[in-house]
């Protein structure tokens, strides 16, 4: 890929009003994954792996935890004098309410590079991808707009960075619509989108100047009778992330070798913030089976098919099931936990028992005592 025809978009709040629970001090993109990545290291390192090297974050809301994590973007090699990586939070009266808006007020930092294309990518989508394909892709169909497909079967749509797609044989979009007619397999665009800039701030601009603010129907729609747009097929491994009963899932497939290997390819790797904590460390009585530990961690219970995040304390007779416990928690001695998400800083008292279900898996917020 040409490096310097690609300006990366990478959204930090998307869907986060489905995510009220994970994102209440939080932006999508700070949000704890796998044990020891946050979501927006997925879009990061798709960037920095296909040579993109100019890339903005836009971060509408609760961004110190994110920007705390990205600090200068050195982890995704995107540290440099030229380009590198950008924070955009709102600024002034400027809106960030919607995309639209949102595109619209970020015009000067979109349109000051001489990159031709904006690559736009959400915080919510956990997958590992090659942009270059995308690229090549867009280039070999002189395309305006390209957008990323997956097939499945989707109930509903909840916000406004996603659609379904008709595309033919040759992959020419033919209809774009704003919500699954029934429940049968689709193709769900997953909210990457390689754009070229001036077609991208047209559209946003015409959307503007009529108050219309919805992308889907005001911008993307619309698009199909004046521009060539494609679609590419993407069909590795993909989870969108719209609530609590997502995040879990996602993180629980995880746990198998081949979903961990597609996600964590070695050939792309998934970069993050590096914490130099010790090796984990496990007592004479510990259990553990089916599970990613991270380092920090002290266990000396018992821990089945469950992540355990960096620096996380595990007394003596504990028995932790089908959880995902964040960072620094401490589970007290004879504490039962089963199919939980307990978040950052939680301490769970001595002999303490707290049971979800895998269907409605319970959440304990951030820095609770139990």
């Amino acid at each position: 890929m040409s490096t310097n025809k690609i300006l990366g978009l990478i959204f930090a709040n998307t869907n986060e009003k489905h995510l009220p629970e994970l994102t209440a001090y939080r932006s999508t993109g700070s949000v704890p994954f796998g044990g020891k990545y946050r979501m927006i290291d997925f879009p990061l390192s798709n960037m920095s792996n296909s040579g993109i090297n100019n890339v903005g974050i836009v971060a509408k809301s609760n961004f110190m935890s994110l920007m705390d994590h990205v600090g200068s973007g050195s982890a995704w090699d995107l540290a440099r004098r030229r380009s590198g990586l950008s924070i955009l939070p709102p600024y002034g009266e400027h809106s960030f309410a919607t995309l639209v808006e949102t595109i619209f007020n970020l015009h000067g930092y979109i349109e000051h590079g001489d990159e031709e294309y904006v690559l736009i990518a959400p915080s919510d989508c956990v997958h590992n991808m090659d942009y270059n394909k995308l690229f090549r892709f867009a280039e070999k169909n002189h395309s305006d707009i390209t957008f990323v497909y997956t097939k499945r079967a989707v109930t509903e749509i909840t916000d406004d960075f996603r659609c379904i797609l008709d595309v033919d044989d040759d992959g020419k979009v033919t209809k774009i619509m704003a919500s699954p007619v029934d429940n049968s397999v689709c193709n769900l665009d997953i909210g990457v989108m390689l754009v070229k800039k001036t077609v991208l701030m047209a559209l946003v601009r015409q959307a503007m100047s009529e108050s219309k603010y919805s992308f889907v129907r005001d911008v993307l729609q619309k698009s199909l009778d004046r521009h060539r747009v494609y679609a590419y097929e993407f069909d590795g491994y993909c989870e969108i992330i719209g609530s609590v009963k997502e995040y879990y899932d996602a993180n629980m497939k995880i746990m198998d070798r081949d979903t961990r290997y597609a996600l964590f390819n070695s050939k792309r790797p998934i970069y993050t913030k590096v914490r130099d904590d010790a090796p984990s460390r496990y007592g004479l009585n510990s259990n553990v089976k089916d599970s990613l530990i991270a380092q920090g961690c002290v266990i000396n219970g018992i821990v089945e098919n469950s992540i355990i995040s960096k620096g996380v304390y595990i007394g003596h007779d504990a028995v932790i099931k089908n959880c995902i416990i964040m960072q620094d928690c401490v589970i007290g001695d004879k504490a039962q936990l089963t199919n939980l998400v307990v978040d950052k800083d939680v301490n769970v008292s001595r002999g303490s028992k707290i049971q979800g279900t895998q269907n409605y898996p319970m959440y304990i917020a951030k820095r609770s005592i139990v």
